[in-house]
């Protein structure tokens, strides 16, 4: 019987992207690891007038106003036993409440003041909208590098600049680039990974398999050229690294994504090392790393792209 080879059904998750997440999650995690992440306690006295722990009202279209709340910063820590603040029930190992008006509400609330946390966009939902006069205070950690996968240069549209200003009128008044929803702003520094148009197999053995070569660019942008640097020389020490990767079919097939469709942890969320460890999918080495350009923007967005290739091999096809 004639039939495609490579692919169980269609729709499954194919090798790009099997790559691409694995090589987001790596770096994602590992810098989280490496105390890549800052912990915003209520209160904070920090060099921005002690603001970093208020939350703002976002005006967004899917919510009733009230409804929305978010911090200066996105992408908060959800993973816990890293000294990041997350909530040390293992049921739920994210950002663990709110406070209100000075009085804190978990995540278990019910009632008036029941809500979630979006982790990845660095919000607190409320089932129903609460006064936008309301003093809205959290503790969390947020990731200090957006690690993300981008498709062209049309992201660097997007870009936020002094998103680490918790004292930005722009913040406290929803204008300017704060009048962004959350989920189109790439705050920096960051680490964009995009597929390059490149891709080159050759047979593994006799018996079968392929070792598939596929190019990533890394673009790593900052508002200075050092952390810049600092981000171009991560992404190129890794050079001849093989990274151990989870099947993104068999995470599916079972359930197990750590965050649901709300960016909240699902019970007992898998840490990324016990995925790779019980979903297990094909390795990938990184090799021949090289600079491929370094140019800024503006005076404040500094670019360096690192290009990697990686080396795959893969059984039955």
């Amino acid at each position: 019987m004639s039939s495609l080879k490579g692919i169980s059904t269609f729709g499954d998750a194919t090798i790009t992207t099997h790559v691409r997440e694995n090589l987001i999650s790596f770096f994602d995690n590992g810098l989280v690891d490496k105390s890549g992440f800052v912990n915003v306690e209520v209160p904070t006295t920090g060099y921005y007038d002690g603001l970093e722990h208020r939350l703002r009202p976002v005006s967004d279209p899917r919510y009733n106003d009230g409804q929305v709340w978010e911090g200066f910063r996105s992408n908060w820590v959800w993973q816990s036993g890293n000294g990041a603040l997350t909530s040390t029930d293992s049921s739920y190992p994210g950002v663990s409440g709110v406070y209100i008006n000075d009085t804190f509400y978990p995540t278990s609330t019910d009632g008036d003041y029941a809500h979630h946390i979006n982790h990845p966009l660095g919000r607190v939902i409320f089932d129903a909208a609460i006064s936008t006069d309301s003093t809205v205070e959290c503790s969390y950690s947020y990731k200090y590098v957006n690690v993300t996968k981008v498709d062209g240069l049309e992201w660097f549209k997007q870009i936020q600049q002094n998103s680490e200003r918790a004292d930005n009128t722009n913040f406290i008044n929803n204008s300017g680039e704060w009048g962004v929803l959350g989920d189109n702003r790439f705050q920096l520094p960051a680490i964009g990974v995009e597929l390059v148009n490149s891709r080159r197999m050759i047979g593994y053995q006799l018996g079968g398999g392929q070792t598939i070569f596929t190019d990533f660019l890394f673009h790593c942008v900052a508002e200075d050229a050092y952390t810049r640097d600092h981000l171009m020389d991560i992404v190129t020490l890794q050079n001849d690294k093989v990274i151990r990767a989870y099947d993104l079919n068999d995470i599916s097939s079972n359930n197990v994504f750590p965050l649901d469709y709300r960016g909240v942890p699902i019970s007992g969320a898998l840490s990324y090392e016990t995925l790779i460890s019980d979903y297990e999918g094909n390795h990938i080495r990184l090799i021949d790393a090289s600079i491929d350009s370094v140019y800024s923007l503006t005076p404040n967005i500094h670019v360096g792209t690192v290009k990697l290739k990686t080396e795959v091999i893969v059984f039955g096809v």
